[in-house]
Protein backbone atom coordinates (compact mmCIF):
# COMPACT_ATOMS: atom_id res chain seq x y z
CA UNK A 1 0.00 0.00 0.00
CA UNK A 2 2.86 2.61 0.98
CA UNK A 3 4.59 1.71 -2.24
CA UNK A 4 1.02 2.37 -4.27
CA UNK A 5 0.63 5.86 -2.39
CA UNK A 6 4.15 6.87 -3.84
CA UNK A 7 3.80 6.01 -6.93
CA UNK A 8 0.47 8.13 -7.37
CA UNK A 9 2.63 10.71 -5.62
CA UNK A 10 5.19 10.39 -8.21
CA UNK A 11 3.01 10.26 -10.92
CA UNK A 12 1.21 13.59 -9.89
CA UNK A 13 4.15 15.35 -9.22
CA UNK A 14 5.41 14.50 -13.11
CA UNK A 15 2.11 15.45 -14.63
CA UNK A 16 2.23 18.90 -12.24
CA UNK A 17 5.46 19.06 -14.18
CA UNK A 18 4.13 18.63 -17.37
CA UNK A 19 1.59 21.03 -16.74
CA UNK A 20 3.88 23.68 -15.87
CA UNK A 21 5.76 23.39 -18.83
CA UNK A 22 3.32 23.52 -21.09
CA UNK A 23 1.95 26.88 -19.65
CA UNK A 24 5.00 28.40 -19.80
CA UNK A 25 5.35 27.80 -23.44
CA UNK A 26 2.09 29.19 -24.03
CA UNK A 27 3.06 32.63 -22.87
CA UNK A 28 5.05 34.09 -25.85
CA UNK A 29 7.91 36.63 -24.41
CA UNK A 30 6.51 40.02 -24.97
CA UNK A 31 8.74 43.14 -25.46
CA UNK A 32 9.68 45.40 -22.78
CA UNK A 33 9.33 49.00 -24.10
CA UNK A 34 10.57 51.79 -21.09
CA UNK A 35 8.86 55.05 -21.77
CA UNK A 36 11.37 57.16 -20.35
CA UNK A 37 9.79 60.75 -20.07
CA UNK A 38 7.53 63.12 -22.93
CA UNK A 39 8.69 66.57 -23.06
CA UNK A 40 5.98 69.61 -23.52
CA UNK A 41 7.01 71.91 -26.09
CA UNK A 42 3.33 72.95 -26.77
CA UNK A 43 3.15 75.90 -24.39
CA UNK A 44 -0.24 75.02 -23.96
CA UNK A 45 -0.32 74.94 -20.07
CA UNK A 46 -0.83 77.44 -18.05
CA UNK A 47 -0.50 77.91 -13.68
CA UNK A 48 -4.51 77.85 -13.76
CA UNK A 49 -6.67 73.94 -14.84
CA UNK A 50 -6.04 72.88 -18.47
CA UNK A 51 -4.83 76.37 -19.84
CA UNK A 52 -8.31 76.27 -21.46
CA UNK A 53 -9.10 79.95 -20.09
CA UNK A 54 -5.89 82.14 -20.70
CA UNK A 55 -5.05 84.84 -19.20
CA UNK A 56 -6.72 86.81 -16.63
CA UNK A 57 -10.22 85.17 -16.90
CA UNK A 58 -8.52 81.72 -16.79
CA UNK A 59 -6.35 83.82 -13.23
CA UNK A 60 -10.07 84.52 -11.91
CA UNK A 61 -11.95 81.35 -12.20
CA UNK A 62 -9.57 78.61 -13.03
CA UNK A 63 -8.76 75.90 -10.72
CA UNK A 64 -5.20 75.01 -8.79
CA UNK A 65 -4.98 71.70 -10.91
CA UNK A 66 -3.04 72.04 -14.23
CA UNK A 67 -3.04 69.90 -16.39
CA UNK A 68 0.05 67.21 -16.80
CA UNK A 69 1.11 66.50 -19.78
CA UNK A 70 4.29 64.95 -19.78
CA UNK A 71 3.46 62.46 -17.32
CA UNK A 72 -0.24 62.09 -18.70
CA UNK A 73 1.29 60.61 -22.19
CA UNK A 74 3.47 58.83 -20.53
CA UNK A 75 0.91 57.13 -18.77
CA UNK A 76 -1.49 56.74 -21.46
CA UNK A 77 1.15 55.46 -23.73
CA UNK A 78 1.54 52.73 -21.49
CA UNK A 79 -1.43 51.41 -21.38
CA UNK A 80 -1.69 51.38 -25.22
CA UNK A 81 1.33 49.11 -24.85
CA UNK A 82 -0.64 46.64 -21.82
CA UNK A 83 -3.74 46.59 -24.20
CA UNK A 84 -1.77 45.35 -27.16
CA UNK A 85 -0.92 42.29 -25.31
CA UNK A 86 2.92 41.88 -27.42
CA UNK A 87 4.54 45.08 -25.41
CA UNK A 88 5.47 45.02 -21.57
CA UNK A 89 5.45 48.26 -20.55
CA UNK A 90 8.33 49.31 -17.76
CA UNK A 91 6.82 50.09 -14.41
CA UNK A 92 7.59 53.44 -12.85
CA UNK A 93 9.04 52.01 -9.85
CA UNK A 94 11.45 49.70 -11.79
CA UNK A 95 12.64 53.52 -14.11
CA UNK A 96 13.44 54.83 -10.83
CA UNK A 97 15.09 52.36 -9.26
CA UNK A 98 17.47 52.03 -12.43
CA UNK A 99 17.61 56.44 -12.33
CA UNK A 100 19.00 56.00 -8.64
CA UNK A 101 21.73 52.94 -9.32
CA UNK A 102 23.17 55.73 -12.30
CA UNK A 103 22.71 58.60 -10.12
CA UNK A 104 20.49 59.77 -12.87
CA UNK A 105 18.06 62.86 -12.24
CA UNK A 106 14.88 63.98 -14.43
CA UNK A 107 16.80 66.20 -15.99
CA UNK A 108 19.85 63.82 -16.75
CA UNK A 109 17.97 61.40 -18.55
CA UNK A 110 17.77 64.23 -21.79
CA UNK A 111 21.62 63.93 -22.00
CA UNK A 112 22.27 60.45 -22.34
CA UNK A 113 24.59 59.27 -24.70
CA UNK A 114 24.54 56.14 -25.95
CA UNK A 115 26.41 54.01 -23.86
CA UNK A 116 24.49 55.43 -21.14
CA UNK A 117 21.36 54.39 -22.93
CA UNK A 118 22.49 50.70 -23.20
CA UNK A 119 23.18 50.75 -19.37
CA UNK A 120 19.82 51.51 -18.71
CA UNK A 121 18.17 49.48 -20.78
CA UNK A 122 19.92 46.71 -19.40
CA UNK A 123 19.50 47.49 -15.78
CA UNK A 124 15.87 47.89 -17.10
CA UNK A 125 15.83 44.48 -19.50
CA UNK A 126 14.33 46.65 -22.03
CA UNK A 127 14.02 45.84 -25.34
CA UNK A 128 12.89 49.27 -26.71
CA UNK A 129 13.85 53.00 -25.14
CA UNK A 130 10.95 55.23 -26.03
CA UNK A 131 11.11 59.53 -25.39
CA UNK A 132 8.56 61.55 -26.99
CA UNK A 133 8.64 65.73 -27.60
CA UNK A 134 4.81 67.33 -27.30
CA UNK A 135 5.19 69.75 -30.44
CA UNK A 136 1.29 70.60 -30.58
CA UNK A 137 -1.24 70.24 -28.16
CA UNK A 138 -3.87 72.85 -29.24
CA UNK A 139 -7.78 73.11 -29.85
CA UNK A 140 -9.27 76.46 -32.23
CA UNK A 141 -12.39 77.33 -32.19
CA UNK A 142 -14.81 79.53 -34.67
CA UNK A 143 -18.47 79.94 -33.66
CA UNK A 144 -20.88 81.91 -34.89
CA UNK A 145 -24.70 82.77 -33.32
CA UNK A 146 -27.95 84.60 -34.63
CA UNK A 147 -31.14 84.98 -33.12
CA UNK A 148 -34.33 86.47 -33.96
CA UNK A 149 -37.82 86.64 -32.03
CA UNK A 150 -41.16 85.63 -33.55
CA UNK A 151 -44.15 86.98 -32.26
CA UNK A 152 -47.75 85.95 -33.36
CA UNK A 153 -50.78 87.54 -32.43
CA UNK A 154 -54.39 88.34 -33.06
CA UNK A 155 -55.44 84.77 -33.23
CA UNK A 156 -59.04 84.24 -32.58
CA UNK A 157 -59.57 82.12 -29.34
CA UNK A 158 -63.16 81.12 -27.93
CA UNK A 159 -62.72 83.39 -24.85
CA UNK A 160 -60.42 85.96 -26.17
CA UNK A 161 -57.64 86.69 -28.55
CA UNK A 162 -54.20 84.77 -27.84
CA UNK A 163 -50.75 85.80 -28.94
CA UNK A 164 -46.89 84.59 -28.03
CA UNK A 165 -43.41 85.23 -28.36
CA UNK A 166 -41.03 82.52 -29.12
CA UNK A 167 -37.19 83.14 -29.94
CA UNK A 168 -35.29 81.54 -32.63
CA UNK A 169 -32.12 81.14 -32.35
CA UNK A 170 -29.28 79.68 -35.16
CA UNK A 171 -25.24 78.41 -33.67
CA UNK A 172 -23.12 76.97 -35.33
CA UNK A 173 -19.17 76.16 -34.35
CA UNK A 174 -16.16 74.33 -35.12
CA UNK A 175 -13.81 72.93 -32.85
CA UNK A 176 -10.54 70.89 -33.93
CA UNK A 177 -8.11 69.38 -31.61
CA UNK A 178 -4.27 68.82 -32.81
CA UNK A 179 -1.51 66.66 -31.39
CA UNK A 180 1.98 66.25 -33.28
CA UNK A 181 4.45 64.33 -31.34
CA UNK A 182 8.55 64.13 -32.15
CA UNK A 183 8.95 60.05 -31.33
CA UNK A 184 12.81 58.61 -30.34
CA UNK A 185 13.31 54.51 -30.13
CA UNK A 186 16.22 53.16 -29.09
CA UNK A 187 17.48 49.56 -29.34
CA UNK A 188 18.90 47.82 -26.33
CA UNK A 189 22.37 48.84 -27.53
CA UNK A 190 21.29 52.73 -27.09
CA UNK A 191 21.49 52.86 -31.21
CA UNK A 192 18.37 54.96 -32.99
CA UNK A 193 15.88 52.64 -34.36
CA UNK A 194 13.21 55.71 -35.65
CA UNK A 195 12.55 58.93 -35.03
CA UNK A 196 8.77 58.85 -36.21
CA UNK A 197 6.77 62.06 -36.34
CA UNK A 198 3.22 61.30 -35.23
CA UNK A 199 0.28 63.91 -36.16
CA UNK A 200 -3.40 63.76 -35.33
CA UNK A 201 -6.38 66.21 -35.40
CA UNK A 202 -10.20 65.96 -34.77
CA UNK A 203 -12.66 68.40 -36.25
CA UNK A 204 -15.92 68.95 -34.39
CA UNK A 205 -18.45 70.40 -35.89
CA UNK A 206 -21.92 71.97 -34.87
CA UNK A 207 -25.10 73.56 -36.40
CA UNK A 208 -28.37 73.85 -34.70
CA UNK A 209 -31.55 75.68 -34.28
CA UNK A 210 -33.49 76.25 -31.55
CA UNK A 211 -37.52 77.15 -31.38
CA UNK A 212 -38.86 77.36 -28.14
CA UNK A 213 -38.55 74.36 -26.40
CA UNK A 214 -37.49 72.21 -30.20
CA UNK A 215 -33.89 72.02 -30.80
CA UNK A 216 -32.29 70.40 -33.73
CA UNK A 217 -28.46 69.93 -34.49
CA UNK A 218 -26.37 68.55 -36.65
CA UNK A 219 -22.95 67.27 -35.74
CA UNK A 220 -20.05 65.08 -37.64
CA UNK A 221 -21.94 61.65 -35.77
CA UNK A 222 -25.39 62.36 -36.95
CA UNK A 223 -28.85 64.36 -36.33
CA UNK A 224 -30.55 64.78 -33.15
CA UNK A 225 -34.02 66.53 -32.65
CA UNK A 226 -35.03 67.13 -28.50
CA UNK A 227 -37.71 68.65 -27.25
CA UNK A 228 -37.36 70.10 -23.81
CA UNK A 229 -33.88 69.64 -21.79
CA UNK A 230 -32.36 66.98 -23.01
CA UNK A 231 -28.95 65.58 -20.71
CA UNK A 232 -25.79 65.00 -23.01
CA UNK A 233 -26.32 61.17 -21.48
CA UNK A 234 -29.39 60.68 -22.94
CA UNK A 235 -28.08 62.31 -26.32
CA UNK A 236 -28.67 59.54 -29.27
CA UNK A 237 -24.99 60.79 -30.13
CA UNK A 238 -23.45 62.18 -27.41
CA UNK A 239 -20.97 65.51 -28.26
CA UNK A 240 -17.10 65.35 -27.33
CA UNK A 241 -16.62 67.65 -24.18
CA UNK A 242 -15.18 70.77 -25.47
CA UNK A 243 -16.27 73.48 -23.56
CA UNK A 244 -13.08 75.39 -21.29
CA UNK A 245 -14.85 75.69 -18.28
CA UNK A 246 -15.87 71.92 -18.05
CA UNK A 247 -11.61 70.87 -19.61
CA UNK A 248 -10.89 72.74 -16.08
CA UNK A 249 -12.61 70.00 -14.04
CA UNK A 250 -11.48 67.20 -15.37
CA UNK A 251 -8.35 65.33 -14.77
CA UNK A 252 -5.85 64.35 -17.50
CA UNK A 253 -5.63 60.67 -18.68
CA UNK A 254 -8.91 59.91 -16.68
CA UNK A 255 -11.38 58.27 -18.02
CA UNK A 256 -13.72 61.07 -18.67
CA UNK A 257 -10.85 62.63 -20.54
CA UNK A 258 -11.49 60.20 -22.88
CA UNK A 259 -14.34 61.72 -23.57
CA UNK A 260 -13.19 65.21 -24.67
CA UNK A 261 -12.01 66.30 -27.79
CA UNK A 262 -8.50 66.43 -27.15
CA UNK A 263 -8.65 63.06 -25.39
CA UNK A 264 -10.12 61.23 -28.50
CA UNK A 265 -6.99 62.73 -30.58
CA UNK A 266 -4.44 62.17 -27.96
CA UNK A 267 -5.73 58.81 -27.98
CA UNK A 268 -5.33 58.70 -31.94
CA UNK A 269 -2.02 59.57 -31.65
CA UNK A 270 -0.93 57.54 -29.50
CA UNK A 271 -2.52 54.43 -31.37
CA UNK A 272 -0.23 55.50 -34.62
CA UNK A 273 2.99 55.46 -31.52
CA UNK A 274 2.33 51.99 -31.12
CA UNK A 275 1.76 51.35 -35.19
CA UNK A 276 5.26 52.93 -35.13
CA UNK A 277 6.64 50.66 -32.95
CA UNK A 278 5.33 47.62 -34.46
CA UNK A 279 6.58 48.74 -37.71
CA UNK A 280 10.25 49.86 -37.19
CA UNK A 281 10.94 47.58 -33.68
CA UNK A 282 8.38 44.60 -34.73
CA UNK A 283 6.75 41.74 -33.88
CA UNK A 284 4.43 42.05 -36.56
CA UNK A 285 0.34 41.73 -34.98
CA UNK A 286 -3.16 42.65 -35.25
CA UNK A 287 -3.40 45.43 -32.76
CA UNK A 288 -6.81 45.93 -30.64
CA UNK A 289 -8.16 49.15 -32.22
CA UNK A 290 -7.66 47.46 -35.91
CA UNK A 291 -10.20 45.96 -37.63
CA UNK A 292 -9.87 42.23 -38.13
CA UNK A 293 -9.05 41.18 -42.02
CA UNK A 294 -12.82 40.13 -43.02
CA UNK A 295 -12.88 36.09 -45.17
CA UNK A 296 -12.96 38.09 -48.63
CA UNK A 297 -9.94 39.79 -47.67
CA UNK A 298 -8.24 36.69 -45.72
CA UNK A 299 -8.97 34.63 -49.46
CA UNK A 300 -7.01 37.05 -51.17
CA UNK A 301 -4.17 36.69 -48.74
CA UNK A 302 -4.28 32.94 -48.92
CA UNK A 303 -3.71 31.30 -52.57
CA UNK A 304 -3.78 27.90 -51.48
CA UNK A 305 -7.76 27.47 -51.61
CA UNK A 306 -10.78 29.84 -52.11
CA UNK A 307 -11.47 30.12 -48.20
CA UNK A 308 -9.25 27.71 -46.96
CA UNK A 309 -7.06 27.54 -44.06
CA UNK A 310 -3.66 29.32 -44.43
CA UNK A 311 -1.21 26.58 -45.18
CA UNK A 312 2.84 26.63 -44.99
CA UNK A 313 5.43 24.37 -44.18
CA UNK A 314 8.51 24.60 -41.68
CA UNK A 315 11.20 25.69 -43.23
CA UNK A 316 13.87 24.98 -40.13
CA UNK A 317 14.43 23.89 -36.37
CA UNK A 318 16.49 25.25 -34.19
CA UNK A 319 18.09 22.16 -32.23
CA UNK A 320 19.31 24.41 -29.52
CA UNK A 321 15.69 26.25 -29.17
CA UNK A 322 13.24 24.28 -30.43
CA UNK A 323 10.69 27.08 -29.59
CA UNK A 324 12.15 28.95 -32.60
CA UNK A 325 10.62 27.40 -35.82
CA UNK A 326 10.97 28.56 -38.74
CA UNK A 327 7.98 28.56 -41.10
CA UNK A 328 7.13 30.02 -44.64
CA UNK A 329 4.09 31.90 -43.33
CA UNK A 330 4.16 35.98 -42.39
CA UNK A 331 2.06 38.73 -42.48
CA UNK A 332 1.13 38.39 -46.14
CA UNK A 333 -1.17 36.02 -44.99
CA UNK A 334 -2.85 37.85 -42.65
CA UNK A 335 -1.62 35.66 -39.54
CA UNK A 336 -1.89 36.97 -35.68
CA UNK A 337 0.90 36.54 -32.67
CA UNK A 338 -0.42 33.83 -30.76
CA UNK A 339 -2.35 31.90 -33.14
CA UNK A 340 -2.48 28.74 -33.35
CA UNK A 341 -1.81 25.92 -36.19
CA UNK A 342 -2.30 22.44 -36.43
CA UNK A 343 1.40 20.55 -37.43
CA UNK A 344 1.01 17.41 -39.46
CA UNK A 345 3.69 14.88 -40.66
CA UNK A 346 4.06 12.40 -43.17
CA UNK A 347 2.36 9.44 -42.60
CA UNK A 348 1.12 6.10 -43.61
CA UNK A 349 2.49 6.62 -47.76
CA UNK A 350 -0.12 5.55 -50.74
CA UNK A 351 1.44 3.95 -53.31
CA UNK A 352 -0.31 3.08 -56.78
CA UNK A 353 -1.44 -0.49 -56.44
CA UNK A 354 0.51 -1.13 -60.15
CA UNK A 355 3.67 0.61 -60.17
CA UNK A 356 4.36 0.92 -56.50
CA UNK A 357 5.15 4.53 -56.63
CA UNK A 358 4.56 6.97 -53.67
CA UNK A 359 1.34 8.97 -54.75
CA UNK A 360 1.06 10.78 -51.85
CA UNK A 361 1.15 10.57 -47.48
CA UNK A 362 -1.94 10.07 -45.23
CA UNK A 363 -1.39 12.85 -42.93
CA UNK A 364 -0.71 12.22 -39.59
CA UNK A 365 -1.14 15.48 -36.88
CA UNK A 366 1.49 15.28 -34.21
CA UNK A 367 1.01 18.80 -32.38
CA UNK A 368 -0.19 22.49 -32.15
CA UNK A 369 2.17 25.72 -32.91
CA UNK A 370 1.29 29.27 -32.39
CA UNK A 371 2.95 32.19 -33.56
CA UNK A 372 5.46 33.65 -31.79
CA UNK A 373 7.22 36.49 -33.88
CA UNK A 374 6.09 37.79 -37.47
CA UNK A 375 9.32 38.81 -39.28
CA UNK A 376 8.61 39.59 -42.81
CA UNK A 377 5.73 39.13 -45.24
CA UNK A 378 7.16 35.54 -45.97
CA UNK A 379 8.55 33.58 -42.81
CA UNK A 380 7.42 34.15 -39.34
CA UNK A 381 8.88 32.38 -35.77
CA UNK A 382 6.93 29.45 -34.21
CA UNK A 383 6.40 27.93 -30.98
CA UNK A 384 5.18 24.77 -29.38
CA UNK A 385 2.24 24.54 -27.47
CA UNK A 386 1.95 20.83 -27.61
CA UNK A 387 3.60 18.04 -29.36
CA UNK A 388 3.87 14.35 -29.46
CA UNK A 389 7.33 13.75 -32.07
CA UNK A 390 10.01 16.00 -32.87
CA UNK A 391 9.59 18.09 -35.69
CA UNK A 392 11.31 17.82 -39.19
CA UNK A 393 11.51 20.68 -41.85
CA UNK A 394 8.71 20.02 -44.55
CA UNK A 395 6.30 18.78 -41.95
CA UNK A 396 3.14 20.74 -42.61
CA UNK A 397 1.28 23.31 -40.88
CA UNK A 398 -2.57 24.63 -41.37
CA UNK A 399 -4.85 27.39 -39.44
CA UNK A 400 -6.42 26.12 -36.76
CA UNK A 401 -10.03 26.84 -37.64
CA UNK A 402 -13.28 25.36 -36.88
CA UNK A 403 -13.78 24.34 -40.51
CA UNK A 404 -10.28 22.83 -40.14
CA UNK A 405 -11.34 20.97 -37.16
CA UNK A 406 -14.29 19.99 -38.00
CA UNK A 407 -12.79 18.16 -41.36
CA UNK A 408 -9.21 17.37 -41.28
CA UNK A 409 -8.20 17.36 -45.44
CA UNK A 410 -5.08 18.34 -47.37
CA UNK A 411 -2.09 16.16 -46.76
CA UNK A 412 1.72 16.54 -47.18
CA UNK A 413 2.09 16.92 -50.80
CA UNK A 414 3.57 13.99 -52.60
CA UNK A 415 8.08 13.92 -52.23
CA UNK A 416 10.03 15.37 -54.28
Amino acid sequence: MKRFFSYLLLVGFSVGLILCSVGVSEAAPKKRIAVLYFEDSSRFDSPTGCGCVPGFIGAIFGTKKRWDLEAGFAKMLNRKLVETNVYEPVPRDELLDAMALMTLSRHNLKKLDQSQRATLAKHLNADVIVIGDIRDFSQERLRTNASRTLREGGRQAPQGVASYTAPVIVRGSLHRATIKLNMKFYNASGETVAQPRIAAARDHSYAGARFASLETSVTEEGTNVTFGQTSEKQRRNPRPIIKPNELNEIQFASAKYDRTLFGIVTNEALVKVVLALRDNVGPNFITPWEPKPTTTEKEKQNPSGAGGPVKGKVQYVDNENPDKIYVNIGSDRGIAINQEFAVFTKGKPIRDIDTGEILTYVPKPIGTLAVSEILTGKVSVFRVVEITEPLKEGDVVSEVTPEAQASETDAPQKQE
